[in-house]
């Protein structure tokens, strides 16, 4: 039986039969693949923590047919700060929806990994707004999954967009990015020049942004995640609690 050692974080568990567990994880390599864990319930077992939502590690998988089955985990992180915020709880939760819906087996993709762990890191340990977090991982998802926004200029006639404008544009779900006032729909709420100028930055700066003094709006919030669940064709539970 071959083995397989690679990273990996658990998206999703389901519980099988008395003590295992279902596991669906996502590698950087190998993109979403779903595990047995055998015995993981137990309470002396050393896959217990391996086997929770969140659980960051390097996993040994081995493989019989079409079938893996976890051997062990060196645990890495399992972000536990999480599970003492529910604000945080559900916005870490929602991350993995996102992921869970939008990678596909055997889908390599380390930079879309390295993000989720970032922002579940920043998200357990750092002290910026939860939304913030997760606005700047809902940028990064769509522009890694090959639906990068236009935020510089507009998406449909190419003008540029002015940050220094009372009224700045609109980011539009059906266009993928910001619309010029000229172009966006008449019954349209524009976007603030400080809207924009927002996200211009954490598609500038990412993460990094988290540094400056900021607020992520709502009319932001909502429109970056009615883009990226419209671009990856997700709709996450755990959506309705933010």
């Amino acid at each position: 039986m071959p083995r397989i050692k690679t990273n990996a974080i658990v998206l999703r568990y389901a519980d099988y039969r008395e003590n295992d567990r279902m596991l669906t994880l996502f590698s950087p390599t190998m993109g979403r693949m779903d595990a047995l864990c055998r015995g993981c319930r137990k309470q002396n077992s050393p896959l217990l923590a391996a086997s929770e939502t969140f659980a960051s590690g390097e996993f040994v998988l081995w493989q019989r047919g079409d079938r893996l089955a976890v051997e062990a985990c060196s645990l890495q992180d399992s972000f536990y700060p999480l599970r003492e915020d529910w604000d945080r709880l559900a916005h870490g939760t929602y991350l993995l929806e996102l992921c869970l819906g939008a990678v596909q087996p055997e889908q390599e993709n380390e930079r879309l990994f390295l993000l989720l762990l970032r922002s579940l890191a920043h998200l357990a340990y750092g002290d910026a707004q939860p939304r913030r977090v997760t606005a700047v991982f809902l940028m990064g998802i769509v522009s890694l999954m090959g639906f990068r926004p236009s935020v510089g200029r507009c998406q449909r006639c190419g003008r540029p967009l002015d940050p220094g404008q009372k009224a700045a544009g609109f980011l539009s779900q059906e266009a993928g990015g910001v619309l010029c006032t000229a172009c966006m729909p008449p019954e349209a709420e524009p976007l603030t020049g400080t809207e924009l100028w927002y996200l211009q930055g954490i598609m500038r700066r990412g993460l990094d942004s988290l540094e400056e003094p900021a607020e992520c709006t709502d009319r932001v919030f909502g429109g970056l995640r009615a883009l990226a669940e419209s671009r990856l064709d997700v709709q996450p539970r755990t959506g309705r609690m933010l």
